[in-house]
């Protein structure tokens, strides 16, 4: 049996005769080579060769966008692609113009249409290229006013779709009986999902989804036409396996949402792309903890890309517990596995024996490494899983071990589905809800009005505003609330200190303590950073964000121009940790060091990196973050 035949079988939910690793090298792949420090025996191989040569079968579930030119992305702002892995080709209608301005390391893109112009900016470094990113950051999104709406709805609602058969045949056939060639439908589960992952910055999203809900509304409308375009192109290509919504993350495609926006289309992709005798594979690299049951209803066939414990929340045996009766499981080894700070060996050497044993009988599950290889890898422990594979992976496996999650922590899990009511207070009660729900008009008015009535500002600072943050930020904490939910609540908090900044300078108002925050060089994201600085914020810390891509020697030099009680270093990519280590190493030589408490976080952070790189703390979530930092001034 090849390892094509084995895979196509176990997304059918058949047994194989044995299991199948398949890791996903690309992001490992480049900045190695670039760096020259690609194992010396595959210094000349590509991807596809090394993968041949170790054994293990092709990964091919997502587009390996550095592998073509850069034209093929120029509309990757709008969810566009024209690579191999598409069976399609989108182009835009005929009487809107795309005009490109490269400045260095950016790119401009505009578009303009009979109704009017919009444009995006995206970035490229040989930071980002040297850490393993695939495609240009979208610096400044298309959404920025109610009339972009409409804008970017003519544009999608006239979008041209064609088959693009025989280039992605001729990948197809490339790949062989080394892997399935997952053709790449739609990253975007949905047309919400366009606007939220590729049309706004994730923050922003949220604020625009209250306040430009009728126009957000109507681009949805306006995106689905080019949506069933490309379904009905992709249902009758030559793809075995087709790749259709990406990205999930429980608390920002929070379970409310995800049901109302998402659910539909990946059950309508689904039901589609099974009539045609294709398989549907959804990209699961995120926090799926409150959206197991509602992925499990999408009906998409395979959740590829699959992270548990301990980068997230769900362990392996509970995915497989709650999945494998009807869908497929790709993926199972977090990546921070691989990672010499991040796992020691007994940590390696356990977690393979923990996943052999959760998986049984290992129907439905494909091992790859979730979301990614990781540039800083060792490739010794590849070998080894691959060896372990080979050596254990017979079907079907033996009995194990795995004991699922206790029936409380599930009830707990399904309630982050409806948030918890809001309590109720008996001081500044009406102060407290507006800012429970967001309603910055609301709270502009109250505390004017309370200032009215002679109220001081600190109090209502202190007994109103603060406390209701902090309930917030438990809320958040113990998954009773949502992203959207603290944004909104930090915007209503910022705009009640507008108000009182000028009462309270009159005071001596004293802060809980200074806090320089920012997401390390080559590292783009930053609503985890953001959400930190907003529940920092709200317990009375004042916070000097330096937002996100920040050099090691600027932490360093701020540091010793503002005297931070604390310094908060966020990273989301495996790519971007070391800098973490090089900052603390940095504030050493500038014996800074033991001036300072360093906190670190982000989803492949953990407790053994935090060790070992000599942090004094590490935030899992927001509400971890400010719980150490009350913590290490004494107010915890």
């Amino acid at each position: 049996m090849t390892d094509r035949e084995r895979m196509l079988k176990t997304g059918r939910g058949e047994m194989a005769d044995r299991l199948v690793f398949a890791p996903r090298l690309d992001l490992w792949y480049h900045p190695n080579k670039l760096k020259n420090t690609l194992p010396p025996e595959h210094q000349n191989h590509t991807i596809d060769e090394i993968s041949k040569a170790e054994g293990w079968a092709f990964h091919k579930m997502v587009p390996e966008f550095l592998a073509g030119s850069p034209e093929e992305t120029i509309d990757r702002a709008l969810n566009i692609y024209r690579v191999k892995e598409c069976p399609y080709r989108a182009e835009l209608p005929d009487d809107v113009e795309r005009i490109v301005t490269r400045q260095g390391e950016r790119t401009r893109v505009q578009y303009r249409t009979p109704i009017g112009s919009v444009a995006c900016v995206m970035v490229y470094t040989d930071e980002m290229r040297a850490a393993g990113a695939s495609l240009t950051y979208v610096e400044e999104h298309f959404l920025k006013k109610p009339e972009d709406y409409k804008i970017l709805g003519y544009i999608y609602r006239n979008m041209k779709v064609y088959p693009a058969y025989e280039r992605f045949k001729a990948w197809m056939d490339s790949v062989g009986e080394h892997g399935v060639a997952c053709a790449n439908g739609n990253g975007d589960a949905s047309p919400l999902h366009q606007i939220q992952r590729d049309l706004l910055d994730a923050t922003e999203f949220f604020y625009h989804y209250k306040d430009y809900h009728k126009e957000m509304m109507g681009l949805i409308e306006d995106i689905e036409p080019f949506f069933e375009k490309v379904l009905a192109v992709t249902a009758d290509s030559p793809a075995e396996w087709v790749l259709w919504g990406a990205n999930y993350d429980d608390m920002i495609t929070y379970p409310a949402l995800f049901k109302e926006h998402y659910l539909p289309w990946l059950q309508k992709a689904a039901a589609t792309l099974k009539k045609k005798g294709k398989l549907t594979v959804s990209h699961c690299d995120g926090e799926n903890l409150g959206l197991l049951d509602l992925i499990l209803e999408s009906g998409v066939d395979m959740a590829e890309s699959v992270c548990p414990h301990p980068m997230t929340k769900v362990p392996i045996g509970e995915y497989y517990r709650r999945w494998a009766g009807r869908m497929t499981i790709f993926g199972g080894i977090p990546s921070v596995m691989l990672l010499e700070d991040s796992a020691t060996e007994r940590d390696f050497e356990g977690y393979l024996d923990l996943l052999i044993r959760s998986i049984v009988p290992g129907n439905r599950f494909i091992i790859g490494v979730a979301d990614t290889v990781p540039p800083g890898a060792k490739f010794e422990r590849l070998r080894r899983i691959g060896q372990f594979v080979e050596k254990q992976g017979r079907l079907p496996l033996e009995a194990g071990g795995f004991r699922p999650l206790a029936g409380e922590e599930l009830t707990k899990a399904a309630a982050r589905v409806t948030p918890a009511k809001t309590p109720k207070k008996v001081e500044f009660s009406g102060l407290q809800q507006a800012l429970y729900e967001g309603e910055e008009q609301t709270i502009r008015a109250l505390v004017r009005k309370d200032l009215e009535r002679g109220i001081w500002a600190e109090d209502i600072l202190q007994g109103g505003l603060i406390p209701a943050m902090e309930v917030i930020g438990e809320k958040f904490k113990n998954n009773e609330i949502f992203i959207p939910e603290v944004l909104l609540s930090a915007r209503a908090m910022n705009e009640a200190l507008k108000i009182l900044e000028p009462h309270l300078a009159k005071k001596d108002h004293r802060v809980s303590g200074k806090i320089v925050l920012g997401t390390v060089h080559g590292d783009v994201h930053d609503i985890g950073k953001n959400l930190v600085s907003v529940m920092l914020k709200g317990a009375g810390f004042q916070v000097f964000d330096l937002g996100i891509n920040v050099m090691n020697e600027v932490f360093i030099r701020k540091v010793a121009e503002i005297h931070p009680d604390i310094l908060g270093l966020s990273a989301l990519l495996t790519t971007t940790m070391p800098h973490m280590k090089e900052v603390i190493e940095g504030l050493k030589k500038a014996g800074l060091r033991d001036k300072v408490k360093i906190i670190v976080g982000g989803a492949p952070v953990n407790q053994t990196f935090a060790d070992t790189i000599g942090a004094d703390g590490y935030g899992a979530d927001a509400g971890s973050a400010l719980d150490l930092a009350k913590k290490f001034k004494g107010k915890g």
